[in-house]
């Protein structure tokens, strides 16, 4: 038996991780999974989502080949009649009612496969509707409007430097278990005990004590959705106390004046009964953080997922801002992606919203995004105007967005609904035609995403570790063929389109290594190969590491990654401001009117006072990634953990028993989950996990159903209650009501 030992990356998280895959080609087995010690990103660090890897390829649920909805039965169809059925259907319904009357859904997957994320906008395109919906709404919109006002590019996110940081504040975050969101980091809590270690201080603020906050120096429980709140009076305090620092960032950015005066009703004593937190708490980690010398202020889903997600992401911003922090050591910085897509360049058009709205509440869109929670009125409710048509990319809405009840019952009434996905889950049941993928092992990939997340600049490619099955194809090429048919155009036309594009759109930049390459050279230099990975050629060689198209130079190519089993590091994040502003005049509004039109709303909400009743958030766990992994046994197994956390005196109060279970109710629906009483959370708040809800008929998902169904939490989600400014559904601190069953 010959045995192989392969590197590549993990493609489940951002952390992006280094393994190594012990395999038997022959019988295409994994025989096992390790961290690469020589990865320079990751050292060896692996989390039990890696095995993941394996169990997706395994999977005997998973779908090989097109299946087509015959009654109440599937079955499994060729390739060009899968494609040509799709294309003949969604073109049938947009020649009929207009483009508007198609749908697309994007899921996070898609993030981690560099051949799907460089024709996912292609797909969208050629579908030529505006009634696009993504987990984005769902996770990190604001941070994404945030970065667009900001900073002029909506892609550009800040990004904590986490390896030379000395005060560490974290809000709404629980990095050692989600290896970092917005951050990608391999191994973070090594990263966390080594601010410690150098002296530095690790300060958690969460409605619950979460694995990260154990680990810190100390931990502050603040009311769900007053982020915003502690987060201004903060602010209130550095220029209360004098302690504003701008440094370099005074000669390029405007507004201070008017953020000091919109500071002035947030003070620590006036937020403190809304956000639970002591006001000489709140002076005290101001000016800790105004002192540091490396200060990062890192804010993630529960600062995102709330009523004021947009206020608390810009006010994040503020605070580094402010303090002299951003862009430089240890504070929030900008990465350097090899694939130059975050380089100086054109001032980009004005910022505006609501170039096209939502049928049934009028709802702007917002950086193309229209909020997730409005796609079940939008097919339901919307009369003439509804959706009849819904395209699902590596999503499954239903278990993922708020009322996923109501949304079930909508997508029965599609004229037509294609899922590009590898399970038939909670959402694809519905679908009339389903358009599997070959799984991460049959193809290679580059780590295309975590580069604009990574907090140290890298680079790294991945092969494949089986030939991909007869008979399957990677997502790329599923969605560009069906991408080509609704644009009357070859496959191979369409992807030499795509490339003349990016030769347009990088080759001959100035200042970068093929700033004096033609883009017929260039051309020639990148070969016939269809597919994503010329692409990322193109963009590695003409980036700010590249080659230039000169294979005897030092930098950079794909051939060159090919060639080394590990990631290459680039260097430390280097400050970039202002010269990587895409804004007018390369200049930071800081008071910017749009972030200061929800200010009012803020205050309104100080001066309603505390309010009253039990809040539900979310969290983490170290075994799951929102709906994808339940089905593979090795993450399956254990005790049940989709369960109801209780702090003990809410429990007495309300009549719940340790291992006993709990309705929970919301505005939009109700739900049963069992007990689990604990004191690492803030009393009145209580907390499911999300992703459960394996219970419905005509899936094919045999462990998660069997081993962890759980319930849904997005069942109690309010699909009508909205950051209005981001587009963002609040899936933290749901006002719910809780009894004993």
């Amino acid at each position: 038996m010959l045995l192989m030992w392969i590197h590549r990356s993990c493609p489940i998280c951002e952390a992006q991780c280094g393994l190594r895959v012990q395999v038997d080609p022959a019988a295409r087995r994994v025989l096992r999974i390790e961290g690469d010690p020589d990865d320079p990103r990751s050292r060896g660090h692996l989390c039990p989502k890696a095995t993941a890897l394996a169990g997706l390829h395994e999977d005997p649920d998973r779908l090989r080949r097109p299946i087509r909805r015959t009654g109440t039965d599937w079955q499994e169809i060729g390739w060009d009649e899968a494609i040509d059925y799709a294309a003949e259907r969604l073109i049938q319904i947009r020649e009929a009612h207009g483009a508007d009357s198609v749908g697309l859904y994007i899921g996070n997957p898609t993030g981690f496969d560099v051949g799907a994320m460089l024709t996912n906008r292609t797909l969208a395109d050629a579908l030529a509707t505006p009634r696009a919906f993504s987990g984005a709404t769902m996770d990190h919109h604001p941070k994404i409007v945030t970065t667009r006002v900001l900073y002029g590019k909506n892609s550009m996110l800040s990004i904590p430097d986490i390896d030379r940081c000395d005060y560490f504040l974290c809000l709404g975050g629980n990095p050692i278990v989600s290896q970092g969101s917005l951050m990608s980091a391999p191994d973070v809590r090594g990263r966390l005990r080594a601010i410690q270690k150098r002296g530095g201080k690790l300060l958690i603020v969460d409605p619950r004590r979460t694995e990260t906050a154990k680990a810190a120096d100390e931990h502050l429980f603040i009311r769900p959705g007053s982020d915003a709140l502690f987060l201004f009076a903060l602010v209130h305090v550095l220029f209360d106390e004098d302690l504003v620092r701008l440094g370099r960032f005074e000669s390029f950015t405007d507004g201070v004046r008017e953020l000091h005066k919109q500071a002035r009703p947030f003070s620590p004593e006036a937020v403190a009964p809304a956000t639970g937190i002591a006001p000489d708490v709140t002076r005290r980690i101001a000016r800790e953080f105004a002192a540091a010398e490396r200060a990062c202020c890192y804010g993630r889903i529960g600062t995102c997922t709330v009523e004021f997600g947009l206020l608390a992401s810009w006010l994040v911003e503020v605070l580094g801002i402010l303090t002299g922090h951003l862009d430089e050591p240890g504070g929030l910085m900008f990465p350097r992606p090899a694939t130059g897509q975050h380089e100086p360049g054109r001032p980009s058009a004005e910022f505006e919203i609501g170039r096209w709205r939502t049928a049934v509440r009028d709802i702007p869109e917002i950086e193309s995004q229209l909020p997730s929670a409005a796609l079940a009125e939008e097919i339901d409710s919307a009369g003439e105007r509804r959706l009849r048509a819904l395209v699902t990319l590596a999503g499954n809405p239903v278990l993922s967005t708020p009322n996923g009840v109501r949304l079930a019952k909508a997508l029965e009434q599609l004229d037509f609904m294609l899922s590009l996905d590898i399970y038939l889950n909670e959402t694809t049941r519905h679908a009339d035609l389903i358009l599997p993928n070959a799984p991460q092992l049959e193809h290679e990939n580059f780590d295309y995403l975590t580069m604009t997340t990574a907090v140290r600049n890298f680079a790294r490619w991945s092969p494949s570790v089986f030939e991909a099955e007869d008979g399957t194809w990677p997502q790329w090429k599923v969605q560009l063929e069906l991408a080509a048919r609704l644009m009357g155009m070859t496959a191979e036309a369409l992807d030499e389109q795509l490339l003349e594009h990016d030769l347009a759109r990088f080759v001959g930049k100035a200042g970068l290594p093929a700033e004096h390459v033609s883009a017929a050279v260039a051309r020639e230099k990148l070969g016939n190969e269809p597919g994503p990975m010329r692409r990322v050629d193109l963009m590695l060689r003409a980036g700010p590491y590249g080659d230039g198209f000169d294979d005897a130079a030092d930098g950079l190519s794909l051939a060159k990654l090919r060639a080394i089993p590990h990631a290459v590091d680039l260097g430390p994040l280097e400050s970039r401001l202002p010269d990587l502003l895409r804004t007018p005049g390369r200049r930071i509004a800081l008071a910017h009117p749009y972030f200061l039109q929800d200010v009012p709303r803020l205050r309104a909400k100080l001066a309603a006072g505390e309010e009253q009743g039990l809040r539900l958030i979310g969290r983490r766990q170290n075994r799951n990634m929102n709906t994808w992994l339940h089905n593979l046994p090795v993450l399956a197994k254990g005790k049940e953990r989709c369960s109801l956390l209780v702090h003990p005196n809410d429990a007495m109060r309300l009549g719940l028993v340790p291992g006993g279970r709990a309705r929970v109710r919301s505005r939009v629906g109700e739900i049963e989950a069992p007990i689990e009483l604990c004191d690492d959370m803030m009393p009145g708040v209580v907390s499911l996990p999300h992703g459960f809800g394996h219970t419905e008929t005509g899936t094919r998902l045999a462990v998660a159903t069997r081993q962890q169904p759980g319930v849904n939490s997005n069942a109690l989600t309010d699909e009508e209650a909205l950051d209005p400014w981001s587009n963002t559904c609040i899936v933290n601190g749901i006002p719910v009501e809780v009894f004993r069953c």
